[in-house]
């Protein structure tokens, strides 16, 4: 019987993303495999939030089942799907990057939204990927991506988003202070939000 499971204690958003993943691995043209599938996101004891599973979870699945070929070398996926298997905006890219980096991981694929703030990050290969389907044609040498091109710093001319705010970073109490406190004072501080 076929089944689907995430365990390692996933919140609502990691959990909805079985309905997801289901919908954009059919709708980009590619078989989800009627099987039993679970998805380990160890460790076990680490709260796993938001969708940027999503990417990672899909290829995963299509690795397991025989549809591409796993990377040869470090790789990390990183993005929601659309139900219709395109890539969206995630939060927390530039972080997750950075880490990689750190772990050793040389090729990262993004959301294509996402690959100019992930570009920031030295070391790193970013790929910017438009969808699950292009994806797969990337991997399978069907369709290659271009990476992005790493920026060496904040180009002025481009405008800012300022439409987010403080409100939508979660924790980070003390950090949150400081920039408010910077700002209350006129004291400048780098923004790497894009």
């Amino acid at each position: 019987m076929p089944y689907f499971a995430i365990v390692g204690l996933p919140d609502a958003a990691v959990q909805e993303a079985k309905e997801r993943v289901r919908a954009a691995i059919k709708n980009s043209g590619l078989v989800f495999p009627m099987r039993r599938i679970i998805v380990n996101l160890a460790p076990a004891d680490l709260k796993k939030e938001g969708p940027a599973y999503d990417l990672p979870i899909a290829a995963g699945i299509l690795m397991a089942s025989g549809q591409i070929e796993p990377p040869e070398v470090p790789t990390l996926f990183l993005g929601e799907l659309s139900l219709d298997g395109g890539l969206r905006h995630a939060n927390g890219i530039l972080p997750m990057v950075s880490l990689a980096r750190e772990q050793q991981i040389g090729t990262v694929y993004v959301p294509a939204e996402d690959a100019r703030e992930a570009a920031l990050v030295e070391g790193v290969e970013v790929i910017p990927v438009e969808s699950l389907a292009a994806l797969v044609s990337h991997l399978r040498d069907e369709l290659p991506i271009s990476p992005a091109v790493h920026e060496d710093g904040w180009d002025a001319s481009v405008p800012v988003d300022v439409s987010r705010d403080m409100i939508h970073v979660r924790g980070q109490e003390h950090a949150k202070r400081a920039l408010e406190v910077a700002a209350v004072g006129g004291y400048n501080v780098i923004s790497l939000w894009s």
